[in-house]
């Protein structure tokens, strides 16, 4: 039997070969009544700064529903700051109950005009997805599993693990 072309040898990708990002957890904020993690991810060695935080945050209070706290939202979400190679990426996430939300927004390298990514463009890369795979656990850690007294505050304080570059 002859194997299908599909499982035959891939074509190589155009890109180069994954190396760990440096990411960073800033910290909790509060914008428009929500509570938001910050984490933030470079492709160099700079992670973004705050005219980009700002920025984000801006961002993120014209994406985030209100009121921040109803009958499936505790007011509680997080913010992925990347400074990507090609452009400023930030995902506005927020939870209602067991569903995460998110927007896109991209910004050309060096400026902070963020523009709203369109609903058939990409939705997160690898580096973005280890920090949304650690707030899907420490979801489901803190208020998931005690839905009767959800822990908040440690769902908020919950950091993700850092992926160092290699010096």
């Amino acid at each position: 039997m002859t194997p299908s072309p599909i499982f035959s040898n891939p074509l190589p990708l155009p890109t180069e070969p994954y190396r760990p990002r440096r990411t960073e957890w800033l910290g909790v904020t509060e914008r428009a009544g929500w509570r938001l993690k910050l984490i933030a991810i470079a492709a160099g060695s700079e992670l973004p700064g705050d005219a980009e935080t700002e920025a984000a945050l801006e961002a993120a209070e014209r994406d985030l529903p209100q009121p921040a706290r109803s009958g499936t939202r505790l007011g509680a979400g997080f913010l992925v700051l990347h400074r990507g190679t090609e452009a400023l990426w930030v995902l506005v996430c927020w939870w209602e109950a067991d569903i995460l939300y998110e927007r896109l927004w991209r910004a050309d390298l060096g400026t902070t005009n963020l523009r709203p990514v369109p609903p058939e463009g990409p939705t997160a890369c690898v580096w973005e997805l280890q920090a949304i795979d650690h707030e899907r656990r420490a979801w489901i850690r803190y208020v998931l599993e005690r839905p009767a007294t959800p822990d908040l505050s440690g769902y908020l304080t919950s950091g993700p693990v850092a992926e160092r570059t290699a010096s």
